[in-house]
């Protein structure tokens, strides 16, 4: 609400509690019978009164302070001082704060004062016993003392005239103000015509007992008609017209009563003014408290009964509104929705109802199901979802998971009951639940289709297994890839089949690995392992073919696993080509080496042919002597038997360096493997005055490898380090070469050097193919090298020495397959 609506709302209030207190004191002073002082009946009081029940207490001041005007204004012109004046006022506003307070002491205000007998017996203690009573001590000692008045006439006075004001006129403006003119044309439209005859009979009544002519009443009063009928129409009202018709039956019998005292009519000649007054207003006191009491209780059964009525009215429509989503297909539940909106609708008197939904596409709300009440069905209110006014039953909205549900407001112009609010949340969520379980069944549709979609899609054949290991899904790809039809039952494998099945499906018939596949599935299950791969072979008549088999759990709450066959043939034979180029440049790369080593090879076959050749000339001139010395002609033979042999030795090595045929792995001794390389370059090393150094580990157990490769691979890395150490002067040129055993799982060696060291940009690239630091190198040594140990299960790398120069480092598994 803006500050101008507030401000025109304050000024129409205060101008309303003016003008209607301005009213009530001219009615008051019409009513003051000489020579009492005050009124017989006061309504400024209560006024004030109902303005506080309808009024939050932050108000009260505000009520209060717009009556005040109105109270001097009828003071204009009076012979009384003013101090007696605005005592006066302040205990009419005792009075009516008192009232009020006390109501409001019981969690009681409002209309809500006189829908129960509980309320209805509040309000008359409150504001019918006890606020007239006590205000009227002060009222009457201001009236003694500044007026001269007697002070227990005037108290008397007031306390009746007040407690019977507030007893027939609160309930009516209370209910007429705070219900609204919407509720006072539906009471007429209900019982005009019954409200209209018992008011025009208590009119009638009244009139002829308090102020018709003296003979007519003489003869009424003979026959005791009079009072009987009066009473009879008084219950009437009570029992029909609820507490506002009983209040303003009394107060019409009041106003004629009053006239007639006034006028000392029968039955009032008899006694003073005063007795009059007095009598009368104890007796519609009297008759005003159990008619109020008795019009609460009945329009509290009454409204009990409808509250009953409406609920199962209500429930009853909640169950078939359940009940209309219970087996709908998700395809009828928008029309469904849009044919329930209409009925609750026009069952619960809403102007519109509307369902709002978030856009997936910007996040804000739209209409997506809508009912207004001019019959344009499946049209949302233009503007948007419809203003609160800070009230939620004047227009409730139901936020929900899936958007906001709006009920409008209501057709009658009344705010929904807040007992209404927990049923109207009832018909959300059931709304909700239609929609979400429509959504959710839309989305597993599209989310088969889409897996349809998708394993239809894949070249690699798939079979979902549930919890016991059965089969639920299998694509077209599964029966293309698999062996055929099941040896035995001739049909092929699909949704049932089990894990034995789905192994005898992807691995031939009696093939070795059925049975760690089988297990392997079974394990992946049960989540004794997270996954299992196998790559195989598979004889077929177009020749061999090779397969993989991948198993991974399934992620969802019934558990299971998912197995993928792939046919890898063409990568199978796009690896063995590379294998084969692989050796091929492996092989090129050594003998390009012993090229390399050439004249150190030469000069260190040189060695035992020489010595050969002296030992065997001088063998032929020990032969000669006489006689023969025998003894140096077998010392000769043998040193030509040992220079053979090491000419053998380094032949047959540079055979194997130099032969071309299949890895083969064997069991080796790494120690010995890495002694003959260092045999190898010994000349080499000794033109480039290098020193080398080994330090075997005698722990060092055999390991299975293939010995060209790994001679390759040391071989290799001596070469680079002694090529690192050409600039390095010639003292400080050393290779440390040595092997270790890495937790009994692994063989360690690491070749040292005390050259100029490795750059982290050259480290960082250093084992990538063709990439070389030297003028005339290819970049293939170290690629290849890595590649070697790679496929014996180890790693090569290099490091940076603190000292300078640089070591590079590789390990090898001491146990592996026999096969490469």
């Amino acid at each position: 609400m803006t500050r101008h609506t507030r401000l025109l709302r304050d000024l129409a209030l205060a101008a309303a509690i003016a003008i209607a207190y301005y009213a009530g004191s001219v009615v008051g002073f019409m009513l003051t019978l000489a020579p009492m002082a005050p009124s017989v009946l006061w309504p400024p009081n209560a006024i004030l009164t109902a303005a506080l029940l309808l009024t939050p207490p932050r108000r009260w001041w505000f009520c209060l302070l717009a009556a005040l005007p109105a109270h001097l204004a009828t003071q204009l012109g009076s012979t009384r001082p003013m101090l007696l004046v605005l005592a006066l006022f302040l205990t009419n506003c005792s009075e009516a704060l008192l009232a009020a307070g006390a109501a409001r002491r019981f969690g009681l205000s409002g209309p809500a004062l006189f829908d129960s007998l509980r309320s209805v017996g509040i309000f008359i203690a409150c504001a019918g016993f006890l606020a007239p009573f006590a205000s009227s001590f002060w009222d009457a000692a201001a009236a003694a003392a500044l007026g001269g008045q007697d002070y227990w006439a005037i108290w008397q006075t007031r306390f009746f005239s007040n407690a019977l004001t507030a007893l027939t006129l609160v309930p009516v403006l209370v209910m007429v103000a705070g219900r609204g003119p919407m509720w006072v044309r539906r009471g007429l439209d209900r019982r005009a015509v019954e409200a209209g005859l018992v008011w025009l009979g208590i009119v009638a009544v009244g009139f002829a007992l308090f102020d018709g002519p003296r003979a007519v009443m003489g003869f009424i009063v003979l026959l005791a008609l009079p009072f009987a009928l009066l009473l009879s129409l008084l219950v009437w009202a009570a029992v029909r017209l609820g507490p506002v018709g009983t209040s303003l039956s009394v107060l019409t019998i009041e106003v004629l009563a009053i006239v007639g005292a006034g006028h000392g009519r029968v039955p009032f000649d008899l006694l003073s003014p005063a007795g009059n007054v007095l009598s009368l207003q104890i007796f519609l006191i009297g008759v005003a408290i159990p008619l109020l009491c008795l019009a609460a209780l009945i329009e509290e059964r009454q409204r009990t009964r409808e509250a009953l009525e409406a609920r199962l009215s209500f429930e009853e429509m909640l169950s078939r509104l359940s009940r209309a989503f219970v087996h709908l297909p998700s395809d009828e539940v928008d029309r469904t929705i849009d044919g329930w909106l209409r009925r609750l609708g026009e069952h619960l008197g809403s102007d519109h109802m509307a369902i709002y939904q978030l856009s997936p596409v910007d996040r804000t709300l739209v209409p997506t199901h809508a009912w207004m009440a001019n019959g344009s069905d499946g049209t949302a209110r233009a503007g948007g979802l419809p203003t609160l006014d800070g009230r939620l039953y004047e227009s409730p909205l139901m936020i929900t998971d899936l958007g906001v549900i709006s009920f409008g407001a209501r057709r009658t112009g009344e705010p929904w009951p807040p007992p209404m609010i927990p049923q109207l949340r009832l018909v959300a969520e059931v709304f909700a639940n239609a929609i979400t379980r429509k959504q959710a069944e839309s989305a597993l549709r599209a989310s088969e289709f889409i897996k349809a979609a998708v394993l239809g899609s894949l070249t690699s054949g798939v079979a979902v297994l549930d919890r016991q290991a059965r089969v639920v899904a299998v694509n077209e790809a599964w029966q293309r890839l698999g062996h055929g039809p099941t040896e035995g039952n001739g049909h092929e494998i699909g949704v049932g089949a089990s894990c034995a099945e789905v192994c005898a499906h992807a691995l031939a018939p009696g093939s070795a690995h059925a049975g760690e596949a089988r297990a392997a599935i079974e394990s992946v299950i049960i989540g004794a392992r997270h996954d299992f791969a196998l790559e195989y072979p598979r004889a077929a008549a177009g020749g061999e073919r090779w397969f993989s088999l991948a198993v991974l759990p399934l992620a969802r709450a019934e558990g299971g696993a998912v197995v993928s066959l792939t046919d890898i043939s063409q990568r199978k034979r796009v690896e063995l080509e590379a294998q084969r180029t692989r050796e091929e440049l492996a092989h090129f790369t050594r003998v390009s080496t012993m090229g390399e080593l050439t004249a150190s090879l030469a000069h260190e076959l040189s060695q035992p042919l020489t010595g050969i050749l002296a030992n065997a000339q001088a063998a032929q001139r020990l032969l000669a002597a006489v006689p023969p010395n025998l003894e140096e002609v077998r010392a000769s033979l043998g040193d030509i038997v040992a220079d053979d042999r090491r000419a053998g030795d380094i032949i047959r090595r540079l055979r194997e360096l130099l032969k071309k045929s299949e890895p083969r792995r064997v069991l080796l001794d790494l120690n010995a493997l890495v002694e003959d390389v260092v045999k190898l370059v010994t000349s080499d090393a000794l033109s480039r005055s290098v020193t080398i150094a080994v330090d075997p580990d005698p722990a060092l157990p055999l390991l299975r490898a293939d010995r060209v490769q790994l001679q390759q691979v040391v071989l290799n890395l001596l070469i680079n380090a002694m090529e690192a150490m050409a600039t390095t002067p010639e003292a400080a040129r050393a290779v440390f070469i040595r092997t270790q055993c890495l937790d009994g799982q692994a063989a360690h060696v690491s070749v040292k050097d005390a050259g100029p060291g490795i750059t982290d940009d050259v480290l960082a690239r250093i084992f990538e193919p063709f990439y070389t630091t030297k003028a005339d190198g290819m970049g293939m040594g170290l690629s290849i090298a890595r590649s070697i140990v790679e496929a014996h299960g180890g790693r090569l790398w290099a490091t940076g020495n603190p000292s300078g120069g640089a070591t590079f480092h590789f390990t090898v598994t001491v146990t592996g397959p026999e096969h490469a």
